[in-house]
């Protein structure tokens, strides 16, 4: 797991940054830390982040205008917390203008960020899938994922920018790949991502993409998708 820690205040990054370091001992996982200090020099970089934990009040560049960029340059799929010294309005302000993954309040202290690790990991935001197409092995990450439709004995799997056929039934999916706290079968053609839920009704789910989805369990799904994010507020 890559994680990308953005403030410009260093000494506060360097702090996290140890912190995270002493998750991933007592917890045996192998991750891996980038310090930036600005918004500038983080999106230089080519590759994508499983995390990027970003302050809110920056100078150069603040980390709405960071995490927007971010999400255009990435097609929408990363995965942003944010550092704020403030209450619950500066929560509420980040959210109207930018969906955000979760929240830590500076200082951070060793338990937040432990328990906000554990978040992330529980709920498989970096979990990676290796499955089969044209001979060789994709690597899918589950966060990517909007939904998935089968289509015969093949499963049609949509991402923000394209849709990819994969020579497996939608059943060999959902039992043997997706793991349960974040995905859901909602008709016997659809299972969807629960992170990119925007809304719902008994017949119809809109994606966070526009997409719609069938709905034929409805209040299996909406008892699951409940329990999702009571599972997220929670922890």
């Amino acid at each position: 797991m890559r994680i990308a820690l953005c403030d410009d205040e260093r000494c506060e990054i360097e702090a996290i940054k140890k912190l995270i370091q002493d998750y991933a001992a007592s917890h045996d996982y192998d991750i891996s830390v980038d310090m930036f200090t600005s918004g500038h020099s983080l999106l230089k970089q080519q590759g994508r982040f499983d995390l990027y934990i970003l302050d809110y009040m920056m100078e150069e560049m603040d980390g709405i205008t960071l995490a927007l960029q971010l999400r255009q340059k990435f097609n929408n799929a990363v995965t942003i917390c944010f550092l704020t010294g403030y209450d619950n309005i500066a929560e509420r302000i980040i959210n109207e203008q930018v969906y955000a993954d979760g929240f830590l309040r500076k200082p951070v202290e060793p338990q937040q960020i432990f328990k906000k690790l554990d978040q992330f990991y529980k709920s498989s935001f970096f979990y990676r899938l290796q499955l089969k197409r044209d001979g060789s092995y994709d690597t899918v990450y589950t966060q990517d994922i909007l939904y998935i439709q089968a289509s015969d004995k093949k499963s049609l799997i949509y991402f923000q920018d394209r849709c990819v056929e994969y020579p497996i039934l939608l059943s060999e999916l959902e039992t043997k790949y997706l793991p349960p706290e974040l995905f859901f079968r909602v008709h016997r053609s659809f299972i969807v991502n629960m992170m990119h839920v925007a809304s719902y009704d008994k017949k119809t789910i809109i994606m966070k993409s526009g997409d719609r989805v069938d709905v034929s369990r409805f209040k299996a799904f909406q008892q699951a998708y409940r329990d999702f994010n009571f599972n997220l507020n929670s922890m």
